[in-house]
């Protein structure tokens, strides 16, 4: 349709700049026009003294709609729960229940933790008991009595709640290639176990910033959601009269070695 169009349209000029252009003494003037298979059209105009061509091709159907590629959706992360964290827990997947353990932890202390982003250690108060030993109870029944908070805080008080010695026994800490024992706290994430197994330390899991220092941590043991807990050990680590010895297999020793104090980045 479109080389019918600029055919009629160069015919019609054709016959027009013929009877303007010759006169009295003019060359002669032939315009010829040739069309292809390519949609091309093509015109000479010839002379007794010069020939000229010019070629003109019509465009394609502009009409034509131009072919969107769809936007692809973006998913959010589902609301922390503690029916994900469950979910997360049975099917092994202790990295992602660690990331929701935490989102949890945000979300029970209050507006201001979920505003900043993080828990401050006198927002742990706010996190109320039940919630606190559901999400502690579903960490150890999916570990088979491994992890939880409630195991970390048995460790804690093992270790006469020494922050160096109780990260040396989870594991968040590793012990260097030297000649002299020293530990250095792991890399965050990939450092530390993501995986149940024999080599995997009691409670190295859930993980717990320490980049503002240890109240946090101190403020979870140490919250009545295992004051049960704290009392049943209590009497576990009782002075025996008649030896005159605790229980601690750690009181005495020297306390261990490490690579400077709480690292920057030890942000988990």
């Amino acid at each position: 349709m479109a080389n019918a169009s600029l055919q009629s349209f160069l015919l019609h000029h054709h016959h027009s700049f013929l009877s303007s252009s010759i006169h009295e003494g003019s060359p002669s003037i032939l315009l010829k026009l040739t069309t292809n298979t390519n949609t091309s059209i093509s015109f000479k105009l010839f002379s007794n003294t010069t020939s000229s061509s010019v070629t003109t091709a019509s465009s394609p159907n502009s009409s034509a709609p131009t072919p969107v590629t769809p936007t692809p959706e973006t998913t959010s992360p589902p609301p922390p729960s503690l029916e994900l964290l469950s979910s997360q827990l049975a099917e092994r997947d202790y990295r992602q229940a660690d990331k929701t353990t935490r989102a949890l932890l945000i979300e029970l202390a209050g507006e201001s933790a979920r505003r900043r982003g993080y828990v401050f250690f006198s927002e742990v108060q706010f996190i109320s008991t039940e919630d606190l030993q559901a999400i502690d109870a579903l960490w150890r029944e999916h570990s088979d009595g491994k992890f939880g908070y409630s195991v970390q805080r048995r460790l804690w008080e093992k270790s006469r709640r020494d922050f160096t010695r109780f990260f040396i026994k989870v594991g968040w800490m590793k012990k260097l290639d030297t000649e002299v024992e020293q530990f250095n706290y792991r890399a965050f994430p990939d450092e530390f176990m993501w995986e149940l197994n024999d080599e995997t330390p009691e409670g190295h899991l859930p993980l717990t910033n320490a980049l503002r220092g240890t109240q946090l941590l101190g403020n979870i043991f140490t919250h009545p959601a295992f004051e049960e807990d704290q009392e049943e050990e209590a009497e576990e680590n009782e002075t025996p009269a008649t030896t005159g010895q605790s229980k601690d297999d750690s009181k005495g020793k020297e306390r261990p070695k490490f690579m400077g104090d709480f690292k920057p980045d030890y942000s988990f």
